[in-house]
């Protein structure tokens, strides 16, 4: 199961004046929804208001119960209803992962490298705890796509990749 549909991804996208590809096909397009809904469902799972209907064998994070939107008025989310955000953002990650293979899960080596500069201009300086699981890719839009359907008690998809960065 995925959040959205291969139709829905293409109309999605050529409503923002992005091009399809005619390489993608549907075959394509569904596979890229599968990873990217679960890329969603797991950087996301901890953030989300409420608890999945189904409990554990449910495959989707949604939908869910208890569910509530972090907006004013706040929205009830029914126990069957799976918000349209989660196909947009779906849409949003899948066309990363279609446009480079493997973009949504990058490898990391911790602590290659703590330190970066640019003679005489920048320089940056990563700290050194860095657990491999606090590492992910984060993009913005679908940070902002989702943000009604997080718990602000929770935060959203957070890194521990963090640094200093030194003007000299």
């Amino acid at each position: 199961m995925t959040y959205g549909s291969a139709a829905n991804f293409e109309t999605y996208h050529t409503v923002r004046g992005k091009s399809i590809p005619a390489e993608w096909h549907t075959t394509e397009i569904n596979a890229a929804l599968l990873v990217a809904s679960e890329w969603v469902d797991n950087l996301y799972s901890k953030s989300f208001t409420g608890y999945k209907t189904d409990g554990y064998s449910q495959v989707r994070e949604w939908p869910r119960t208890q569910a509530i939107s972090d907006t004013f008025p706040q929205y009830v989310f029914s126990t069957t209803e799976i918000p349209d955000e989660m196909a947009d953002a779906a849409y949003e990650a899948a066309f990363r992962e279609l446009t480079k293979a493997g973009a949504l899960n990058v490898d990391f080596t911790p602590n290659k490298y703590n330190k970066a500069s640019v003679d005489g201009a920048v320089a940056v300086e990563y700290t050194q705890n860095l657990l491999i699981n606090d590492v992910q890719v984060q993009i913005g839009i679908i940070e902002s796509i989702l943000r009604p359907l997080l718990d602000p008690n929770k935060g959203g998809a957070s890194s521990g990749l963090s640094g200093d960065v030194n003007r000299r």
